[in-house]
């Protein structure tokens, strides 16, 4: 390299600094590809801090005539060349570095030529990441041997491959990737392809050269350097293996991953018509030890928590064995959305996120090993409903919405892009297209845009490709259907009237607090008494458009109830006038099992949430009072996704009146009467874990049953724990969240259970069983039990890591009273040592305030205003918590009289009946007694 080509840019010296420049780059260069070298010492594999040696050569052109090179990097580059494709140097003129945008811009002596190819080839050095984990990062654990143990990993998205390397760091800038990695000879190396050769570079390192990737986003590159061991499951198809990699100690719990792995990515062929292979050469996933988010769909070597890939057979709940089997499916659909198709910008997350979401899910119905699992139902419980509920502000970001800072980029990735993204994809299915069409349009778009970047309306030109024609409103096409949903926040609630024979269908915007004018095209399905085949069908009937109401013309001829949106599987709630709920009621109490079970999970859920809304001046009159009315019918209800909304709904309401409150107990006591039956199919001794379904029911019921005070529940809780305790007999791996929590909750000796709990946390390296342990420490009624706990995820020798850091707080103050104070209180005791800890001691606060309900409470949040040193962020955080606490307080007052009236009207309603047992006349009994107009 002659010295009149170099650059000598030491970024700390020659750079100016600007701040004003946007966050997004011009659209003016177009690279093509990436030859990454970099050289790993062995200090990186130690405590001491190290940097690694980089260098990246930038194949790109240009699209038009400019000056100037703009790219992204965190890194100290120590030179830097530009040649055109004929090997002459292009000098620069100046150079400028933003610090905020993290955007290097070159200006050039001479203006770039459209359509020729130029290289940019920098050299440079950087640093791993040590606690936060993004870019190119150290994560440890301890080997079979007990001592501590380094490897160096990814994770690249949404902004941090700029971290490793400089590079045009946006999904809309996809090339073709030649990586090159040199590390220390006794350990192995990882990327997204194949090595095709790992020759010895020197006496004491290896350099490995990968394949060329395929046309690909650089948030999607990784690379893992450690001494991993693989197992390597069925092949996806000849030549492209698929392999489970972990730490060694490990390697018996990979099996389920590398059962399921397989047969799941051949789901997902089956389904895109695209075959993995003509991509990428191999699929490996790795369980890293430390991981900020659950997992990252690098393509090729996709990563993940432990709790997300790794189980036994012996110790691991259920739970994880579904949540693992979702998040693997989630990985893998993004090898076809985000991966080969993606986002152009991240203001088009959901076109990634939700279509991940709604194929770990309905994919994952059909692969073999999970075909009686239920997962089709569990979408609607776990994915719907949390997207209705948080869609349900004024605040709340509608799918496509701008994001330019990187903490904007980073709030992308939400319940709105993930659950909201997956449910309005299910509308589209279910209601529009049928799941054949649908297919056909999801093909036609993978094919049209693949190693491309897309918007929205990309989607919609496919999907309308095959939209029957009778399936929308006259003269309106599927984008303008779809742009409400999309392009606005929000979804409607649908309300019924019943005038004679007729249906009149009207709409507003639900928000639990506020009003809002917005209108959608609603695809409107139903089902009446007369006909309760009916539920199965979800192809829209009529539309409820905006500006208009709909009449639904003598529907009700023969019937006397109506039930709106077949199985959920609209993006609305829906809500019926007095005349239309009390029929529904009485269905509800008369044979419940007559109305679809995902159309009894919704009334359920709805039931709640007009009771939130009606309480704190959001949509319609409801109060808790009418909510109560409709779970009444739950006394008969055994199946698991009616119970699972009433839950968490339930969840709510104790958490803002409290547990241990009078109205908390009567509430808790009322809902203990109403899940005997439901409490009498899961029973303590009947462990089935090959049948998911019931296991599921039987997690959830249980932990709710004992929580809610039942004397039998905590005694067999108990029981069990202290079988483990005394006798070393381990607790069934799907009772321990139960059993644990509810044992050092209602502990006879808590000191002592909670050090031999801590004691098994100690013995154990088994990630879930950990998390299983940590939130059942947080049961524990003890303050300095608690407080010596919390203490432990700011001592470095606990073993508690950053990124658990966050659950173990939430396992504390979440639990109750006791944990909300003693949360508090080492908060007031220990605020210097935790702020230089931890950096965001503000959420902490916020989070701990969802959880205060009393008067002795708010005094202890407003104790930490008097902390000295107390920062002014951290002044606010609490300013802001005493604010929405003492709100939150003066609201669960309403809560609790609505409660106190409705128990007060059931007694007398009983005493009227004459008999609890004739459940109709006691309902119209409640009627009548509480004058009640939904």
């Amino acid at each position: 390299m002659k010295p009149s080509h170099l650059w000598s840019l030491f970024f700390c010296f020659a750079f100016n600094l600007v701040k004003s420049q946007g966050y997004r780059l011009p659209e003016t260069l177009i690279p093509f590809r990436y030859e990454v070298d970099l050289v790993i010492p062995e200090a990186a594999f130690s405590a001491q801090s190290a940097n690694f040696t980089g260098s990246v050569s930038i194949q790109f052109t240009a699209n038009t005539t400019t000056s100037e090179i703009n790219l992204h990097h965190r890194v100290y580059a120590t030179s830097i060349l530009l040649n055109d494709s004929a090997g002459g140097s292009i000098s620069a003129a100046n150079n400028t570095y933003n610090e905020t945008t993290e955007i290097l811009t070159i200006y050039l002596v001479e203006a770039l030529v459209v359509a020729s190819t130029y290289t940019l080839q920098i050299e440079y050095t950087a640093a791993f990441e040590t606690s936060a984990m993004r870019g190119f990062y150290t994560s440890t654990y301890l080997d079979e041997n007990n001592a501590t143990a380094y490897l160096l990993t990814t994770q690249f998205q949404p902004t941090s491959a700029r971290h490793a390397f400089p590079c045009f760091d946006e999904p809309q800038y996809k090339a073709v990737f030649a990586i090159n990695l040199t590390y220390p000879s006794e350990y192995n190396a990882l990327s997204n392809t194949e090595s095709v050769s790992n020759d010895a570079f020197n006496s004491s390192h290896t350099k490995s050269v990968y394949k060329d990737t395929t046309t690909m986003s650089t948030y999607l590159i990784a690379f893992i350097i450690s001494k991993f061991t693989c197992t390597t499951g069925d092949t996806i198809e000849n030549g492209v293996d698929h392999r489970v990699c972990s730490r060694d100690e490990e390697k018996k719990d990979r099996a389920w991953a590398v059962e399921v792995g397989t047969p799941l990515l051949r789901t997902l062929e089956s389904m895109t018509g695209i075959r993995y292979a003509n991509y990428m050469p191999k699929m490996d996933q790795v369980a890293i030890p430390d991981f900020s988010a659950g997992a990252m769909e690098n393509w090729g070597l996709v990563t993940y928590r432990e709790t997300g890939l790794l189980f036994s057979e012996e110790h691991t709940s259920n739970v994880y064995k579904k949540s693992i089997a979702l998040v693997i499916a989630h990985e893998f659909t993004h090898m076809w959305f985000g991966n080969l198709v993606t986002c152009k910008w991240w203001d088009y997350t959901f076109l990634n996120e939700g279509f991940a979401r709604f194929y770990q899910y309905f994919a994952s119905a059909v692969t073999q090993q999970l075909l009686d699992w239920e997962l089709e139902k569990h979408f609607i419980v776990e994915q719907v409903h949390t997207a209705l509920l948080a869609d349900s502000t004024t605040g709340a970001q509608a799918l496509t919405s701008t994001a330019t800072t990187a903490s904007q980029v980073s709030g992308k990735f939400s319940t709105i892009s993930y659950n909201k993204g997956a449910s309005i994809y299910r509308m589209i299915e279910t209601n529009i297209m049928g799941s054949d069409n649908f297919i056909y349009g999801i093909r036609d778009y993978l094919t049209e845009n693949q190693l491309t970047g897309t918007v929205p309306d990309d989607l919609w030109t496919s999907l309308a490709k095959f939209v029957p024609s009778v399936a929308l409103p006259n003269n309106t096409g599927l984008s303008t259907v779809l742009e409400n949903w999309v392009e606005l926040s929000g979804h409607p609630v649908v309300t019924a009237t019943k005038r004679g024979n007729d249906i009149i269908l009207s709409q507003e915007r639900f928000l639990l607090s506020g009003n809002d004018t917005t209108e959608y095209y609603v695809p409107i399905t139903y089902t009446v008494s007369s006909d309760v085949t009916k539920f199965s069908n979800t192809t829209v009937k009529a539309w409820l458009v905006p500006g208009e109401t709909l009449t639904l013309s003598n529907v009700l001829e023969d019937s006397s109830w109506i039930i709106l949106n077949n199985r959920q599987s609209g993006f609305y709630r829906v809500n019926y006038d007095s005349s239309l709920w009390s029929a529904i009621l009485a269905q509800l109490s008369s044979n419940h099992l007559v109305i679809d079970v995902l159309n009894r999970a919704q009334i359920v859920s709805d039931a709640y949430n007009y009771a939130r809304a009606g309480r704190n001046g959001g949509y319609g009159t409801w109060n808790y009072t009418d909510a109560m009315l409709v779970l009444k019918y739950l006394e008969n209800e055994v199946d698991y996704y009616p119970w699972y909304a009433a839950i968490i709904g339930n969840n709510h309401l104790l958490q803002r009146i409290g547990y241990d409150s009078e109205e908390g107990q009567k509430f808790t006591a009322w809902m203990l009467k109403l899940m005997q039956k439901v409490y009498s199919t899961v029973p303590f001794d009947t462990l089935d874990s090959s049948n998911q379904v019931y296991t599921m029911k039987q997690i959830l019921i249980l932990a709710r049953v004992c929580r809610y005070g039942d004397a039998d529940c905590i005694s067999s809780a108990k029981r069990l724990f202290a079988n483990y305790r005394q006798n070393g007999v381990s607790v069934p791996k799907n009772l321990r969240t139960v059993v644990y929590c509810n044992a050092l909750r209602h502990s006879d000796d808590v000191q002592g259970d909670f050090d031999f709990l801590w004691q098994q946390y100690t013995q154990t390296k088994l990630s879930s069983e950990i998390m299983t342990i940590y939130s059942g420490l947080g049961c524990a009624e003890n303050t300095t039990v608690l407080k010596w706990y919390l203490g432990q995820t700011i001592n470095s020798t606990s073993g508690i890591r950053v990124q658990d850091f966050t659950s173990v707080w939430s396992y504390v103050y979440s639990s109750g009273k006791t944990g909300t104070l003693a949360s508090l209180e080492y908060i007031e005791e220990n605020y210097a040592a935790l702020k230089d800890t931890y950096s965001n001691v503000g959420s902490l606060i916020s989070g701990i305030s969802n959880y205060i309900y009393d008067e002795e409470q708010l005094a202890k949040l407003s104790a930490l205003s008097n902390i000295t040193g107390l920062t002014l962020s951290h002044q606010t955080s609490v300013e802001t918590a005493l604010n929405s606490s003492a709100n939150a307080i003066t609201w669960a007052q309403l809560l609790k009289e609505d409660i106190v009236t409705y128990l007060d009207a059931e007694d007398a309603a009983a005493g009227v009946a004459m008999s609890r047992s004739s459940s109709c006349l006691l309902l119209f009994a409640l009627l009548a007694l509480l004058n009640r107009v939904f």
